[in-house]
C-alpha cells in the first residue's frame, strides 16, 4: 500500500514537472516580440563583421525572402571588392521603379564601421518582421529600400583587421612626397589585430612618457603630478606600430590611400588646398563614381540616409555656410523629421553640418540634397560613454571608470614587450583599441542599430505617397466636357523638394490624358496650390468658354494631353486640376512621379 502512494505520488510529481516544464517552454516562447512570431535568420548584432561576412549574411537573407530582396553590386572597390547593396521590395505591390525608394548607406569613411551594422539589421528587421507587423508591411508594401552597407569595403576590411586609422578608400597615394605610393603603412607586429603604439626606454627626462603610477600602461609626461620623483618621462613615443619600410626614419607615415571619399562630391567641391582630403576633382575615386552612377540610374529615391561616427548627432546640409539657408519648404520637412529623430534616438542632436560640427566642402549630403533634390540625413554614430556623460563632456577619469566597471576591460590590451625588427626591444602601450572611443562596445550594438534603424523608417514613411484620388466629367456642351482630377499625397514630403524645383534636377510629374479626345485648356483650382506666376489671359480664356470656376488658374503649356506638373504635389495636400476636354469615349487619366510612381484611374465621356 505503502509502494503503491510513493508510485501515485511519484507519477504525479513527473506530471507537474513535465508540465511546468511545458509552461515554462511556452512563457519562453513569448519572450520574442508579440508581433513577431518567427526567426528565419538567424544573425547577431553584438559583434561587427568584415567583409566577407556582410556577404555572407545578405547571401542568407536573400535566400530566405527571395520574394522581397535581391542582391546586387555597384562595382568593384579599387582593391576589388564588390559594393554590395539589397533592394528590398514588394514586387506583388508595384514594380521597384514605380515607387519612391529610401537609400540608406555606411562606412564611407572605413573606420566609421557600426552603419553597416545598421544597414544589416534594417534588411533583417524589415523581413522578419513583415508578416507580424502592420507598420513594417506598410512601409515594405509601398516604397522600395536600397540598403548599402558599407560604400568603401576596402577602408572597414583594413581597419577591421589590422586598426588604426584606415579612414581613406585605399586608391594609392603619396603622403609624405616622396615619389612612392603607400610604401610605409602600419604593421600589426604582435599579430594580435590592433596597431598600438610604440615606446622604447631612453633615459629618464629624454621620454615623452612615463610608466603610471598603477603600473599598468604609458602617460604623457605633462600628465604627471608636480613633485614627483619620476617627473622626467623615461620612455620615448616611436610612432604607431610597425616597421620603416621605406628607410627614411619615420614609421607609418605613408599607409593605404590618405584622402577622405566624403569630400569627393560636386556639389560646393573645393581642391585639396582648401579643403583636406580632397581628391584632384570631383567623383575621382572608383567608389564615388559607382555610387553617382547609382543615383543617376534610380530617380526614383526620394530619402538618403548616410551613417558615420562619432558623436550622437543627427546632422543635415548644408555643408558650407556659402551655400546657403535650404528653402524655407524644405527646411520645414527636415526639421519636423530631425526633431522627432531627437526623440527616437536618445541623446542624439538635430544640427546644421556647417554651423555645429564644421564646414564640408564637397560631402555627399549636399551632393544628394542640391544637385539629386532628395531630403538627406547624415548621422553621427554613438554617443561615446553616453551613460556617464551628463554635462555634455566625458572626462578621463569617466571614461576609466566606464571601461574597468562597465565594460570591464574587454577592450583593453596589457602593456607589453615585443622584439623590433630595427628598434630590438619596443613596448606596446595598451592605448585605446580600435573598438574604443568611435564605436560602442559590442553589447550596446543592438540597441543602436534599432535605434537608428527606426528613426530611417520615420523618414521613410515620410517620403511622398501620391494617389489619384478621384476623377469625375461634367458636360457642358456638345462634345465638350469639363474633367475633375483630384490628386492626394497624404505623406509629409512633396513629390518634388524646393531644391530640386530651384535647381531643376528632377523631371517633373506629369498629368496624362489619353483617348480620342482633345484637351482645349487646363489648369489647376486656386486655394489647393499657389497661383503664382500664372499669366491671367488663361483664365479668362478659359471663363470665355463658361466651362469652369472662377477660381480655377490656367497653364501655358503646348501638350495639355501631358500637363507637366512643376511645382509637384505638396506634403499632405490635395491638388485639383480641371481639363476642358472635346472627344468621347474612355478616358486614361495617369500620374507619373518620378519619386512618387505611376498611378491610373479611367472614366467614360458620355
Amino acid at each position: 500500500m505503502k509502494m503503491f502512494t510513493y508510485k501515485r505520488l511519484f507519477s504525479g510529481a513527473l506530471i507537474i514537472l513535465v508540465v511546468g516544464l511545458c509552461s515554462s517552454l511556452l512563457m519562453a516562447g513569448q519572450f520574442l516580440p508579440r508581433k513577431w512570431n518567427t526567426r528565419k535568420v538567424n544573425l547577431s548584432f553584438n559583434r561587427y563583421y568584415d567583409w566577407k561576412e556582410v556577404e555572407s549574411a545578405l547571401r542568407k537573407l536573400e535566400k530566405a525572402y527571395p520574394k522581397f530582396l535581391k542582391l546586387r553590386s555597384i562595382g568593384k572597390s579599387y582593391q576589388g571588392r564588390e559594393i554590395w547593396y539589397m533592394t528590398i521590395n514588394n514586387p506583388g505591390t508595384g514594380d521597384e521603379m514605380d515607387k519612391c525608394a529610401m537609400y540608406m548607406d555606411a562606412n564611407i569613411h572605413g573606420n566609421e564601421v557600426q552603419g553597416g551594422e545598421i544597414g544589416l539589421y534594417t534588411i533583417w528587421y524589415l523581413m522578419e518582421n513583415y508578416n507580424y507587423n502592420d507598420y513594417i508591411k506598410k512601409l515594405v508594401d509601398e516604397h522600395v529600400f536600397y540598403i548599402f552597407p558599407s560604400v568603401n569595403p576596402d577602408g572597414r576590411d583594413l581597419w577591421l583587421h589590422k586598426g588604426g586609422s584606415a579612414r581613406s578608400g585605399q586608391v594609392p597615394m603619396d603622403n609624405d612626397n616622396d615619389g612612392l605610393y603607400d610604401e610605409d603603412g602600419p604593421d600589426d607586429l604582435d599579430g594580435d589585430g590592433e596597431v598600438g603604439a610604440m615606446f622604447i626606454k631612453v633615459k629618464p627626462g629624454e621620454g615623452t612618457h612615463r610608466m603610471s603610477d598603477t603600473g599598468d600602461r604609458l602617460v604623457p609626461i605633462e600628465k604627471n603630478i608636480p613633485g614627483k620623483p619620476d617627473e622626467k618621462g623615461d620612455y620615448k613615443y616611436i610612432g604607431s606600430e610597425g616597421i620603416d619600410n621605406d628607410g627614411d626614419g619615420r614609421y607609418n607615415e605613408d599607409g593605404g590611400g590618405g584622402y577622405d571619399p566624403n569630400r569627393d562630391w560636386p556639389s560646393h567641391w573645393q581642391p585639396n588646398y582648401i579643403q583636406r582630403g580632397a581628391g584632384s576633382y570631383p567623383f575621382a575615386w572608383p567608389e564615388s563614381k559607382h555610387t553617382r552612377d547609382f543615383f543617376y540610374s534610380h530617380p526614383n529615391i526620394a530619402g538618403v540616409q548616410a551613417f558615420h561616427n562619432t558623436g550622437g548627432m543627427i546632422l543635415r546640409p548644408p555643408g558650407t555656410q556659402l551655400r546657403g539657408e535650404l528653402p524655407r519648404s524644405d527646411l520645414a520637412v527636415m526639421d519636423e523629421i530631425g526633431k522627432k529623430g531627437e526623440r527616437i534616438i536618445e541623446g542624439y542632436r538635430y544640427i546644421i553640418i556647417w554651423k555645429d560640427l564644421y564646414t564640408v566642402w564637397g560631402g555627399f549630403c549636399d551632393f544628394t540634397q542640391d544637385m539629386m533634390g532628395i531630403y538627406s540625413f547624415s548621422n553621427e554614430l554613438w554617443t561615446s560613454r553616453s551613460d556617464l556623460d551628463r554635462d555634455g563632456t566625458t572626462t578621463d577619469e569617466e571614461e576609466e571608470f566606464f571601461d574597468k566597471y562597465i565594460d570591464m576591460d574587454n577592450k583593453a590590451i596589457s602593456l607589453h614587450e615585443i622584439n623590433h625588427p630595427q628598434l630590438g626591444k619596443v613596448i606596446i602601450d595598451r592605448g585605446r583599441t580600435k573598438l574604443s572611443g568611435r564605436v560602442p562596445p559590442t553589447w550596446l550594438l543592438e540597441e543602436l542599430c534599432h535605434r537608428n534603424m527606426a528613426f530611417c523608417l520615420l523618414h521613410a514613411y515620410e517620403m511622398p505617397l501620391p494617389v489619384i484620388k478621384s476623377v469625375s466629367a461634367e458636360k457642358i456642351g456638345s462634345g465638350l466636357y469639363r474633367v475633375k482630377v483630384t490628386l492626394y499625397n497624404e505623406r509629409l514630403m512633396p513629390t518634388m523638394s524646393s531644391s530640386a524645383i530651384q535647381n531643376k534636377v528632377q523631371k517633373p510629374d506629369v498629368l496624362s490624358l489619353e483617348g480620342r479626345i482633345k484637351v482645349l485648356a487646363a489648369g489647376f483650382k486656386q486655394g489647393l496650390r499657389s497661383a503664382a506666376g500664372i499669366p491671367r489671359r488663361f483664365r479668362m480664356f478659359f471663363r470665355g468658354r463658361g466651362a469652369a470656376d472662377s477660381d480655377v488658374t490656367f497653364i501655358d503649356q503646348k501638350d495639355l494631353k501631358n500637363l507637366k506638373l512643376t511645382n509637384g504635389i505638396p506634403g499632405k495636400s490635395e491638388v485639383e486640376y480641371h481639363f476642358l476636354v472635346e472627344g468621347k469615349g474612355n478616358i486614361s487619366v495617369k500620374l507619373d512621379c518620378a519619386k512618387g510612381g505611376k498611378h491610373k484611374k479611367s472614366i467614360v465621356l458620355k
